[in-house]
């Protein structure tokens, strides 16, 4: 019999509080604001919600639902419909995204199954989006890749760039929204990744130790410093939720950087995340380190949040993170101690009421992220700036 995975005896308050609502809200509050900002429909999740029983039944109901919009994309390219084509290919993998992430145990069948619709459908929309999107596969360290997409900015000549990094429950594909990208609508390409441990990575067995993925960062800034496309001197590292960690790491470590910005705070020990928080976050970080012993991922991560805030001591960019004071994962009195630490030009946007997700801000928070990100590489910041501002909704 397999060993039960870590707090376990927990699930049963998981699965009773999903059967009090009609959407992951009760999870994750605030998360349906995001999914919006990123192309889910409303109509889909709401549907998907109503058959889910349970969290084992999530995966199943996201892959139906990823079927039935793959199946729409293609008729629409049969009857020559390309853009709407695009809009369903989107769809397809974002819900194929969702059912690959919540089966974290490596080759399994299903998990595979899922991974691979999310390619073939991303590949669809790449190939209907008329060149405005790239894939890359880009070799860190022993032979191991990380795996990116390019989303270019119209126009030709070297533009400023963002490498984005998605955080523990997100892959590359899932931001940004390709039809309403705040990068390059302002001029700017944005390179997603994959880094060890997330989406193609670790279907592919790249997982995560400490430090490895500030050397994937690393390995990305150089490809993107020789692409034509870029501006090496205008880039930008921006990371979500876990990803917000991963930006101080890659950025302490390569002055290439000009600009940092974290978002949906994870600035504080883990010990909220994976001992207190819903016990999903916890199982799924393993997954990523490839680490099935307690007391050993236990250990692997004191040594990350040691890392972590080494990194943050060394920080020299301009940084910015924007988080909720409701935040579940990262209390608000942690965020000012991180920020306290800091001695680069920093900012911190403190919204009220808001959870960890920001989905209540998102559609606020991400243009006027975009927005700092393009003044701070154009304008840079001054030695010993310090703005602290608490925003209320």
């Amino acid at each position: 019999m397999a060993s039960r995975a870590p707090r376990a005896g927990q699930n049963w308050i998981f699965d009773s509080l999903l059967k009090l609502t009609d959407n992951e809200d009760v999870l994750h509050p605030g998360i349906m604001g995001v999914r919006l900002e990123r192309g889910f429909k409303f109509a889909d999740m709401h549907r998907i919600f109503e058959k889910v029983s349970g969290r084992r039944s999530f995966p199943r109901e996201w892959s139906r639902a990823a079927a039935k919009q793959e199946k729409l994309a293609l008729d629409a390219v049969a009857s020559g419909h390309n853009v709407t084509a695009s809009q369903h290919f989107h769809r397809a993998a974002l819900y194929y995204g969702r059912a690959q992430h919540l089966i974290p145990v490596h080759g399994n069948s299903k998990k595979i199954e899922a991974h691979a619709g999310v390619i073939r459908n991303y590949d669809r929309l790449i190939e209907l989006m008329e060149g405005t999107i790239s894939r890359h596969i880009i070799e860190f360290e022993d032979g191991q890749n990380v795996y990116c997409l390019f989303h270019h900015a119209p126009g030709p000549g070297p533009k400023p760039t963002v490498l984005y990094l998605p955080g523990m429950d997100a892959i590359k594909e899932d931001s940004p929204n390709p039809f309403n990208n705040d990068y390059t609508r302002r001029g700017m390409n944005i390179c997603v990744m994959d880094g060890p441990g997330q989406g193609e990575c670790n279907i592919n067995a790249v997982w995560q130790t400490v430090g490895n993925y500030s050397k994937a960062g690393k390995a990305v800034i150089d490809f993107l410093c020789a692409h034509e496309a870029v501006d090496e001197n205008k880039i930008a590292v921006f990371g979500t939720s876990m990803g917000s960690r991963y930006s101080v790491e890659i950025s302490a470590h390569d002055e290439r950087v000009r600009a940092v910005v974290g978002q949906m705070a994870n600035v504080c020990p883990t010990e909220i995340i994976f001992n207190q928080a819903q016990p999903n976050f916890k199982r799924i970080y393993m997954y990523m380190t490839n680490i099935s012993d307690e007391r050993a991922f236990d250990q692997y991560a004191a040594e990350m949040d040691e890392f972590f805030f080494a990194a943050g001591d060394k920080l020299k960019a301009p940084y910015l993170l924007v988080a909720g004071d409701m935040d579940e994962l990262c209390p608000p009195e942690d965020v000012h101690a991180w920020m306290d630490r800091l001695n680069c030009p920093k900012e911190l946007w403190m919204y009220e009421d808001v959870f960890h997700p920001m989905g209540e801000v998102a559609a606020e928070i991400y243009p006027a992220i975009a927005d700092w990100i393009l003044d701070v590489l154009n304008n840079g910041l001054p030695d010993g700036h310090d703005k602290r501002e608490e925003r209320v909704p």
